[in-house]
């Protein structure tokens, strides 16, 4: 009691205390507005026919029995929310999840008795749900949402599914083998020379890993490396990827080559350089030992200078041109979007009087691409790296890829 009579007479604390209910307001504020966003945009069941046969898809972003909304507007509302086109479709779903499959949560969350997030928590568990499985959820979740485990919740969403969804029992367990995947962070490289690796496996696989890793690290002990165990396991599978230990294939070919594009300053080597292929600091030191490692194989790049106008009269890029918009640009340039799996695009189009040349090819994912040439999306590139997008409501964007200040006399010598 005495420490809610010193918050309460406190003014910073009753400063902080308005601020988050203020906050609290406004993101659920935001929620009503989505959904209303959300209800005019609505694509009828006729209209779901007209976009199955055009370009424009439907999304289906919640379960069974919530709208469909079209997938260009979608986009436009994520840009509106100033997430990435993923992040903002994410919201969309799970507010749609909350509002048409929830009901009793939604209405807690709209009196302010449940936090939105933890709200967005339980919509995403019951996204894979039957209706009826997630109004079994909503049922006995909804009145003690505000302080059940999220152990309580995976319980009760286990507990619908097998009630209303037995055979999806062993659907899940096949499609968990599709949610396999290494990631290698990349973009977390620093000048301390290591990033990190995520996987998750195939259970025999990781067994098969296991022993390979450890096998490896054996033997680098007995040749007489005195590194600690998990430096051997991690040096085990550098080797492992550049030779396939682990596989009973022909490696006389002495391991795979990776070309790395590392501009340095020649007149002061013991500065730190650029490692375009992360965009992340480099140390001469680090280049040497690479190029020093066994099985290593190195491709010396001429310097490229990025914004160099080159361009060809047919419509296929040449291999130079793909390669220095590729390095330019990096990954998609769509406000927000950062997916590597891309297409060139003509920002002029071909078939309009638009060059293949460096300045009007920029490069875009699949679902983006789509939005530009059929959604009524417009970009121009005002200088190389620099966009600017206009959304169909006539929304402006800009996307920067030019490189750091620090590092643009380096990389245009």
């Amino acid at each position: 009691m005495a420490t809610a009579t010193r918050t309460g007479s406190d003014p910073l604390l009753l400063a902080v205390r308005g601020r988050r209910l203020a906050e609290a307001d406004a993101q659920v504020e935001t929620l009503k507005s989505v959904l209303a966003w959300a209800e005019r945009n609505e694509a009828s069941s006729d209209e779901v026919v007209v976009l199955l046969q055009s370009v424009e898809r439907p999304l289906h972003l919640a379960g069974p029995g919530a709208p469909a909304v079209p997938e260009y507007a979608a986009l436009d509302l994520a840009l509106s929310l100033g997430t990435s086109t993923d992040a903002g479709l994410t919201y969309l779903g799970r507010a749609l999840e909350l509002c048409h499959r929830l009901p009793r949560l939604y209405l807690r969350v709209v009196k302010h008795e449940v936090a939105l997030w933890r709200a967005f928590k339980i919509a995403d568990a019951t996204m894979t749900l039957s209706e009826a499985a997630a109004w079994h959820v909503d049922r006995f979740i909804a009145p003690v949402a505000d302080r059940c485990s999220f152990a309580q919740l995976d319980r009760t969403v286990d507990a619908a599914r097998a009630e209303h969804d037995p055979a999806d029992a062993e659907a899940r367990r096949l499609a968990a083998l599709e949610d396999r995947r290494v990631t290698v962070y990349l973009a977390g490289a620093t000048t301390d020379g290591t990033v990190d690796v995520v996987a998750t496996l195939d259970t025999a696989d990781a067994v098969d890993l296991e022993y390979a890793l450890r096998d490896r690290a054996q033997t680098l002990a007995d040749l007489g490396s005195t590194e600690t165990l998990d430096v051997r396991r991690s040096q085990a599978l550098g080797e492992m990827a550049r030779t396939q230990l682990a596989l009973d294939l022909d490696t006389s070919g002495g391991g795979r080559g990776v070309t790395i594009y590392a501009h340095l300053d020649a007149a002061n080597p013991d500065l730190p350089g650029l490692l375009d292929n992360t965009q992340t600091p480099l140390l001469v030191d680090q280049v040497r030992s690479w190029c020093e490692a066994a099985g290593t194989k190195v491709t010396v790049k001429p310097v490229i200078d990025l914004a160099e106008s080159v361009e060809t009269s047919a419509y296929r890029p040449s291999d130079a041109i793909r390669e220095r918009v590729t390095l330019r640009d990096r990954c998609c340039v769509f406000p927000d979007c950062t997916r590597r799996r891309v297409d060139l695009d003509h920002i002029v189009p071909f078939e309009s009087g638009g060059i293949t040349a460096t300045w009007n090819l920029a490069l875009l994912c699949r679902r983006h691409h789509r939005a530009k040439t059929h959604g009524q999306w417009a970009y121009r590139m005002v200088e190389p790296g620099l966009y600017t997008w206009t959304s169909p409501t006539g929304v402006e964007s800009v996307v920067d890829r030019r490189p750091p200040p620090g590092t643009r006399a380096r990389r245009h010598p």
